[in-house]
């Protein structure tokens, strides 16, 4: 089960592949500064990664104020606010409630500020709905309000509709709505408009407000976005931080409040204004200088004429045609690359030319929806704008062509971002000749793809994937049979859309092959089993079920365990997986899925592994997996390759008991299989469904009834029932206690589904010899293993069965789901 640890990993694997590619942790080697040029490993770059926006931070003034500062009051004055403040700290709140126009507290970070604010503030009677995209500082100081009592929820990113609704169920008490001013990735603004006509029906709504980058380059006395938009009245129930340490260019953030007396209960028991260290002397003097200069008469000038650099670039960037992803006048410039390999090369590339610009990539953007994020300064000229935008222009589609993608791509990557603009044509500016832009060598490769096996070379799929699992062609046959074609696939708990994926070399050789099914999921499928049961609590009152569940694409099926990627290393296999992932991220785009997945991959692909992060995938851990192998030609073989531990419980356990039944073996589509009487069936699924309800690690939606019947059809399974002979044959049972579908070969048996009569399990170990019966199947077949799957370790472990680490690569479009479950995780006491 991925646990927080396997996220912070999962985390750390996406951003060392950058810093491997030479493009995070970056390290800045001049010996001074002048806001315009770094270096980085040697070369001379513009600076487009700079939040600094009015390029103040080599202000001739601001340097003096620190210097001043320094000289009069040393490098640091160290004691708690609590106790004493040094002398610049009055002066400073002061003339930063002059810039801001209400009550301001210095914080020694935008961060500690909303720590010590948002539990301050926020009660136990309160309700406090974050923004999806709200920066992660305040999501992290919302851990601390939900901590204290506070009801927090995560909204979709600017739903107002939602926002509304929550407002009405919560009529007699106070809700925030923590937002972002501007958005630090694709640039775009608050509703402030709407929040304005919602605050006015609403008198229960109240804003907390991050605008940390709009402060400065923005707004009367550079005060900000939301200061400036937001009428008194609504400012009235608003708290807005801003930072101090970008467009400000000093240190440590600002909270600046409705009324005097939250700002002075916060400076009172705000936890780190209490416990943490200040900002010092130095500091505080550029914090005074720069409030002063914010104040002057040039700023108005120096805002306009940084709005004349932001328009030029959208003017440039707009007639090259490539994509910026927000239409906003903000410093922020974000130009859409799509997936995250496409964004390295993109900013790589950049360099080449000069440019020092940031790689967004997932976790701050969506996996396919990464980019290069420009900033704009003061710092720049005229020129250097011209000259990046045509970088850009040269470049983007440069790099799609290195890493195999297509304009296409990119319009379904961001279709939402820039629905309504004119088309994207990212080439349409031609490289000039003294730059040639190289493009990928054509590898003659071939994408087959079609919807049903029925179209498959059934013996040559089977040669490529049949052996790994239930998903031979006549596996296949049987589950398109009872899945495909029942309703809207990922909409529909049983409707699934199949596409079956082959490439091939210029010589036919199949290069790549695997299956996809585009489903719904639960979103807590391999949460923790005390998760599943909270959200199982709420879903059944939400969403008519559907809460916490996503369509999701993802290789294989959701009845299909094992390794369902074939790939020859011998050719261009890399080609050929980039080929199936655009067709998976083509079937995501036409689901409206959440994540393109591939499930079950081995550990130990190194090489894999490397290639999927630098797509933009994510590597999670899934459930292990179990299998036997089958050396043995009687018991006694079978219970000598066994612990003394494991052969004692065989021997008194599951051997034992096995005589205790009446164990049948029915072969699919055979007349014995096709005579099993509906109301014996409809007592299997029965049996299946007691042992659903007891899955919560592994939290699926029930298999349909009519699977049962389909397997039964089929050859490619068996049906093993367990009776007990003293039970009543005439009754609807007809003496089973158990049962397993198994998925047979000659390679293989897997079992796939079982249902169990929970009064016998203990009793009689009808569970075990469940398990037992795969071996004998795998015996009678001459099989060379039983791939036992995943669950119930103990048990299969006990029959000498492997663990198989396996793992899963997930591309996420839209993670909203999956954060409201870790934030519900949160909430939940681990047993």
């Amino acid at each position: 089960m991925a646990t927080h640890e396997d996220l912070l990993t999962a985390v750390d694997e996406v951003i060392s592949d950058g810093v491997r590619r030479g493009l995070l942790h970056n390290h800045v080697e001049d010996d001074e500064l002048d806001g315009r040029l770094v270096t980085v490993e040697g070369r001379r770059l513009v600076n487009f990664g700079s939040c600094s926006y009015l390029g103040l931070e080599t202000d001739p003034r601001m340097k003096a104020a620190v210097r001043d500062a320094v000289d009069r009051f040393g490098t640091q004055f160290s004691s708690s606010r609590t106790y004493a403040s040094a002398p610049l700290y009055r002066v400073a709140e002061e003339e930063l409630a002059e810039v801001f126009g209400r009550p301001v507290i210095v914080a020694p970070s935008t961060s500690i500020g909303h720590i010590a604010t948002m539990p301050t503030l926020m009660n136990s009677r309160d309700v406090l709905l974050l923004d999806h995209q709200v920066h992660h500082s305040v999501q992290t100081a919302a851990t601390l309000v939900q901590a204290g009592g506070t009801q927090v929820e995560l909204i979709p990113h600017c739903d107002l509709r939602v926002l509304e609704q929550r407002l009405e169920t919560h009529r007699d008490r106070r809700v925030w709505y923590a937002t972002d001013g501007l958005y630090s990735m694709y640039a775009d603004f608050f509703p402030a408009r709407e929040l304005e006509e919602l605050a006015a029906r609403y008198d229960n709504l109240w804003l907390y407000v991050d605008d940390a980058h709009s402060a400065s380059w923005t707004g009367t006395h550079g005060r900000g976005y939301a200061l400036e938009q937001l009428s008194p009245a609504t400012l009235a129930r608003t708290v807005v931080a801003a930072s101090l340490n970008k467009s400000f260019a000093a240190a440590g953030g600002a909270i600046t409040f409705p009324d005097e007396e939250s700002r002075r209960l916060v400076a009172s028991v705000g936890g780190p204004l209490i416990f943490s260290g200040p900002i010092q002397p130095p500091m505080l003097g550029a914090i005074v200088a720069s409030a002063r200069l914010h104040r002057s008469p040039e700023l108005p000038a120096r805002q306009e004429l940084l709005r004349s650099r932001i328009r030029l670039f959208n003017s440039l960037a707009a007639e090259a045609g490539f994509p910026v992803v927000a239409e906003s006048e903000a410093p922020i410039r974000f130009v859409g690359a799509g997936v995250t390999s496409v964004a390295y090369r993109l900013t790589a590339r950049m360099r080449d030319a000069g440019f020092f610009v940031n790689t967004a990539a997932f976790p701050a953007v969506p996996a396919k929806r990464a980019g290069a994020r420009l900033a704009l300064t003061l710092h720049h000229s005229e020129e250097d704008i011209a000259e990046v935008v045509d970088a850009l222009a040269r470049n983007l589609p440069a790099a799609m062509a290195d890493e195999g993608a297509t304009v296409d791509d990119l319009r379904r990557a961001f279709a939402r971002q820039l629905r309504g603009r004119d088309e994207i044509q990212p080439d349409r500016r031609p490289a000039p000749p003294a730059v040639p832009v190289p493009r990928a060598a054509p590898s003659g490769l071939r994408l087959e793809h079609v919807r049903s096996i029925a179209d498959v070379d059934a013996a040559e799929w089977d040669a490529l994937l049949g052996h790994r699992g239930a998903f031979d062609a006549a596996g296949l046959r049987a589950l398109e049979e009872v899945f495909a074609a029942r309703g809207v696939p990922g909409q529909d708990e049983d409707a699934w859309a199949f596409s079956y994926l082959v490439v091939r070399d210029d010589d036919g050789t199949p290069v790549a092959a695997t299956f996809l099914t585009t489903a719904l999921w639960k979103d807590d499928m391999l949460s923790p089993a005390h998760i599943s049961l909270e959200v199982e609590r709420r879903r059944g009152g939400e969403d008519g079920g559907r809460f916490l569940t996503s369509p999701m694409v993802g290789t294989g099926s959701l009845l299909t365990e094992g390794d369902h990627l074939y790939l020859d290393r011998t050719r261009d296999w890399q080609g050929a997986l980039r080929l199936i992932l655009q067709a998976a991220r083509v079937e995501e785009d036409a689901a409206g899925a959440a994540a393109v997945v591939l499930r079950d991959l081995p550990d130990g692909d190194d090489e894999l592994h490397t290639f999927l992060l630098g797509e933009g995938l994510l590597r999670l851990p899934v459930p292990d997996s179990w299998a036997r192998e089958v050396r043995f030609a009687d018991d006694e073989e079978f219970l000598a390759g066994l612990t003394r531990k494991h052969r004692y419980h065989q021997r008194t356990r599951v051997l034992a008991r096995e005589s205790a039944f009446s164990v049948q073996v029915l072969e699919g589509g055979t007349p014995e299989a096709a005579a099993l009487p509906a109301l014996v069936r409809d007592h299997l699924y029965e049996l299946y469904r007691a042992v659903h309800g007891h899955a919560f690690e592994l939290n699926v939606f029930p298999l349909p009834r009519r699977l049962l019947d389909a397997v039964l059809a089929s050859p490619a399974f068996e049906l093993v029932l367990l009776r007990l002979p003293e039970l009543s044959a005439g009754d609807t049972s007809d003496g089973v206690v158990g049962f397993a579908v198994q998925h047979v070969t000659d390679d293989h048996v897997a079992p796939v589904f079982v249902g169990l009569d929970y009064d016998y399990v203990p009793t009689h170990s009808s569970y075990q010899v469940l398990l037992l019966q795969a071996l004998r199947s795998a015996q009678r077949r001459g099989a060379r293993l039983v791939r036992f799957g995943m669950g119930a370790d103990l048990q299969k472990a006990r029959f000498g069965a492997r663990r198989e680490k396996r793992w899963a690569y997930v591309a996420a479009s839209e993670t909203y789901n999956a954060d409201v479950l870790a934030h519900l995780a949160e909430s939940v006491p681990t047993p």
